[in-house]
C-alpha cells in the first residue's frame, strides 16, 4: 500500500488520485474528447444507476457509452460537469474505493439535484483507472444513455 509522505495521509493520497481521474474524465466529456476519456478506464468495467447496469467489455462498448452519455448531456443543455470526491480510501495497493457528488450545470444553473456516486479505481500496469461506477440516480435520460436497462421481474 502507498506510504504516508510528509503530512499527506493515505486518505489524502487516495482522494487526490480519485479527484484527478474524476476531473480528467469530466474535462473529456465537456470537450467531447473520447481519446482523452478512454485511457482512464479499465476494460472490462461496469457502470450502474438504480435503473440500469452495463458491462463495458471493450473499447467499442466504452465509445458507445461515451457517445450516448455525451448526447444526453447535449440534450439537457449541460455545459459543465462538476464532480467532487467526498471520501476515498485504499483497500490495498492497487485498489481505491471512493464516493463523489456529481453536478450537471447549464452555466451556473443546476440542471438536476446533485447525485452521489461510488467508484472503484484499480491500478493497472502502473496507472490508476476507473473499474466500476455506481450512480445513485433514477434519471430516465441517463438510464437510456447508459443503455441495457434492467427489466422489472
Amino acid at each position: 500500500m502507498p506510504r504516508e509522505a510528509g503530512t499527506e495521509t493515505l486518505e489524502d493520497e487516495a482522494r487526490a488520485i480519485a479527484q484527478h481521474l474524476l476531473d480528467e474524465t469530466a474535462a473529456a466529456y465537456e470537450a467531447n474528447d473520447f481519446s482523452a476519456f478512454a485511457p482512464h478506464f479499465m476494460l472490462p468495467g461496469d457502470v450502474h444507476t438504480f435503473g440500469t447496469a452495463r458491462l463495458i467489455s471493450d473499447l467499442a462498448d466504452l465509445y458507445d457509452l461515451f457517445s450516448r452519455v455525451r448526447m444526453f448531456f447535449d440534450n439537457i443543455g449541460m455545459t459543465s460537469l462538476e464532480r467532487d470526491c467526498i471520501s476515498a480510501e485504499f483497500t490495498n495497493a492497487e485498489t481505491i474505493k471512493a464516493t463523489h457528488i456529481t453536478r450537471l450545470l447549464n452555466g451556473t444553473t443546476l440542471i438536476y439535484p446533485p447525485s452521489p456516486a461510488f467508484t472503484l479505481f484499480r491500478k493497472v500496469e502502473g496507472r490508476w483507472k476507473i473499474a466500476s461506477s455506481q450512480y445513485a440516480t433514477t434519471e430516465p435520460g441517463l438510464d437510456d444513455a447508459i443503455g441495457r436497462t434492467r427489466k422489472s421481474p
